[in-house]
């Protein structure tokens, strides 16, 4: 992988050119003067992270549950309003992989291990994370990283960007990577990373407080990770890309006190626990094994609504579906309503095959929530399994606009028209999803589809025809800028 990952990104760059017959290959990145961006474009940052997004896709695990992905979504926008930079700049994802990990890539993708976010005992922990990465995106670390090695060979700037990649595998293994491709420099190029560490810690602490959150989430959270390395063999992943030691800890915890008193209110999401829970209860080996883990620890009789949501959960997977509604009825009483109990209790409807009382529990819940991205994807889902696809189709198309952020509805539209027996919309669907993917070549193989569907209608070809030629432009180099789906 790591082979194919350098040659790949180096191509990525657009920096190197084939040389002359005869001419000796230089690989030596040329003068480009000081500006960040005349190393890696905005555009090009996009281009490269929606690559690495696509071999991340095929090489890890992510998680697709739409309570999680959208409440990790809600979390970033949250911090992305204060940070500068737009929220659809951010794309966020979670890598269903228990060792505690986190990291920034071109384009602003910030990715998250299971491992991370169970580890966080409050919303302010796991904001600090993001808040921290996404720093190193608004403040370009990562083409400033690059600029501090143009001395070096374009195989270290390649060698940076595979060692994030490869850590989604192997952490350990990523951080050898990235530091073997800087091994040469200069030992002020990783004063210069150590530079940009600190500055994430700071302005992130900040982004942190601006948000209103706690910003002692991020002091509490890095130490307890340093505690931790120190009785362990392994120390978590996180900590090789991003070394603490007690002298940051201690600034970050001043850092904290400053700004929290010259703070309003903090405001930490109820759902942060239960969405904890449901992380637990899903990534667990099996939901038997979820079960058992949750029952010792509800034994002792002071197990909090989000311990019972979570052995909610947890039962749904075993099949014990009975015992599901009881502690979901637990968790749910006097506790106030929650679009994740409204969504739990449509699983267990969807779980013993009755998709109607399904639809009646979410629309119940969107009559409340009506925002709520998990609601609309299992409302659009049952609707399909229920057999009512036009309402279906109008759902997710609806869902699609309030959600530009969700490729996987594009996903579920095209599923849902299959399902309808409109191969040409699903077609057109699966074009959209593949094209914001960054997978071009396979989004105009389903235009094809389109365009020799005899079923497709005018509207259909025109918008297929439409794609088409935006798309080949973009293959062909003749526009530069990354696709968005459309």
């Amino acid at each position: 992988m790591a082979r194919t990952l350098l040659s790949a990104l180096i191509l990525a760059t657009g920096i190197v050119t084939a040389p002359a017959a005869g001419a000796a290959l230089d690989l030596s990145l040329p003068d480009m003067g000081d500006p960040a961006d005349q190393v890696m474009t905005p555009a090009r940052e996009h281009e490269i992270g929606q690559r690495m997004m696509g071999e991340i896709r095929r090489e890890a695990s992510l998680v697709d549950d739409p309570a999680i992905t959208g409440y990790i979504h809600d979390l970033g926008v949250r911090l992305a309003g204060y940070s500068g930079r737009p929220s659809d700049g951010f794309s966020f994802f979670l890598i269903d992989d228990p060792r505690i990990n986190a990291f920034a890539m071109p384009g602003g993708y910030i990715g998250m291990n299971t491992g991370l976010f169970l580890a966080a005992q409050s919303e302010s922990e796991l904001a600090s994370v993001l808040a921290h990465e996404m720093t190193h995106v608004t403040q370009r670390h990562l083409a400033r990283r690059i600029l501090a090695a143009q001395g070096s060979s374009l195989r270290t700037m390649a060698m940076i960007l595979a060692g994030i990649l490869i850590g989604t595998q192997d952490p350990q293994a990523g951080s050898a990577a990235a530091m073997s491709g800087m091994a040469s420099a200069a030992q002020s190029q990783l004063a210069y990373s150590r530079e940009h560490e600190h500055e994430a810690d700071r302005i992130g602490e900040e982004l942190l407080a601006r948000a209103g959150f706690d910003p002692h989430g991020m002091p509490r959270f890095f130490g307890r990770l340093l505690d931790a390395s120190r009785y362990s063999a392994t120390p978590p992943p996180f900590l090789s890309t991003h070394p603490l030691t007690e002298e940051r800890i201690a600034e970050s915890r001043q850092r904290a006190d400053e700004l929290a008193a010259s703070q309003g209110k903090t405001f930490e999401s109820a759902n942060f626990a239960l969405i904890h829970a449901r992380l637990a209860a899903i990534t667990a080996h099996s939901g038997s094994a979820a079960v058992e883990r949750l029952r010792g620890q509800l034994d002792d009789g002071k197990a909090t609504r989000a311990e019972h949501y979570g052995l909610a959960v947890a039962l749904i997977r075993a099949d014990h579906l009975d015992a599901a509604r009881k502690a979901l009825d637990t968790a749910s009483t006097d506790g106030g309503e929650r679009a994740a109990y409204y969504l739990t209790r449509a699983d267990i409807a969807r779980a013993a095959e009755q998709p109607a009382q399904a639809i009646s529990i979410l629309e119940e819940g969107l009559s409340l929530f009506p925002d709520d991205y998990a609601l609309e994807y299992r409302r659009i889902q049952a609707l399909t399994a229920a057999g009512r696809h036009e309402e279906a189709l109008k759902a997710v198309t609806a869902a699609a606009e309030r959600h530009p952020w969700s490729d996987d509805l594009l996903r579920l539209h095209a599923r849902t028209a299959d399902a309808a027996g409109r191969q040409a919309e699903a077609s057109l669907a699966m074009a959209r999803f593949y094209a914001a993917r960054g997978d071009l070549r396979s989004a105009l193989r389903q235009l094809d589809d389109v365009l020799s569907s005899p079923a497709a209608d005018g509207y259909q070809r025109s918008r297929a025809r439409a794609l088409q030629q935006n798309w080949q432009q973009q293959i062909s180099g003749k526009d530069g800028e990354p696709s968005s789906g459309e």
